[in-house]
């Protein structure tokens, strides 16, 4: 990702504005100006933010219980997910949802003559989020896209290192999947798998013991 360590920078800072101007955007806090205020407490460690908007959802199963109808959420893509964060009007308290990267098929963006719609694919249905700021739905989109892509093309390219490695060399597997899930290249699921899959093979109780045996 481009400029990925500048991102980290301006997320570790909470500097939400610059973040949004290195993407040639203006930060637009009209109406989630408390869900700004919170994005960090929500944040994962390590996690980093490429592009924030705000729009209108549908009132769901998790919202507000003062809120009615549509609610105005801040729009969060992450190096990890899109994050969403909705907070009450009366109260202090904050709802969230999330969607991992690894169920998002695409995202795309539409442009009116005012305000704009982002669209997230999920395979089984469309999430909307309408009435967001014109000018950061496309780079919201567009970063998505890319991301998704290299993500994508570093699990390619993990799973079939792993799989070159020869069997018995299964130390030399093991920090190889740990390095490949550090740089992104397999999900916690995918990472966690990969672990299990070794640690139950027969050749790797086999090296562990003679390991302990030479201790």
């Amino acid at each position: 990702m481009e400029n990925y360590q500048a991102y980290a920078d301006f997320t570790a800072s909470q500097d939400w504005a610059g973040l949004c101007k290195l993407n040639g955007v203006n930060l637009d806090s009209f109406g989630t100006k408390k869900e700004l205020k919170a994005l960090p407490e929500y944040l994962e460690p390590g996690e980093v933010v490429f592009a924030l908007t705000s729009g209108i959802m549908t009132q769901s199963e998790t919202s507000n219980a003062f809120d009615f109808g549509a609610n105005t959420w801040l729009v969060v893509l992450t190096s990890d997910r899109f994050l969403f964060l909705d907070a009450a009007m009366i109260t202090s308290s904050v709802d969230t949802q999330s969607i991992r990267h690894s169920k998002v098929q695409a995202v795309s963006a539409s442009q009116g003559l005012v305000l704009g719609k982002i669209m997230i694919d999920l395979g089984s249905r469309m999430l909307e989020i309408d009435n967001c700021n014109k000018s950061t739905v496309k780079v919201l989109a567009n970063i998505a896209n890319k991301w998704l892509k290299e993500l994508e093309e570093k699990g390619t390219h993990a799973q079939s290192v792993v799989q070159s490695v020869p069997g018995s060399d299964l130390f030399r597997k093991i920090e190889l999947i740990h390095k490949l899930f550090e740089m992104g290249g397999l999900s916690e699921a995918e990472f966690a798998d990969a672990k299990e899959r070794v640690f139950s093979s027969d050749a790797y109780r086999t090296e562990k013991d003679k390991l302990l045996a030479s201790l």
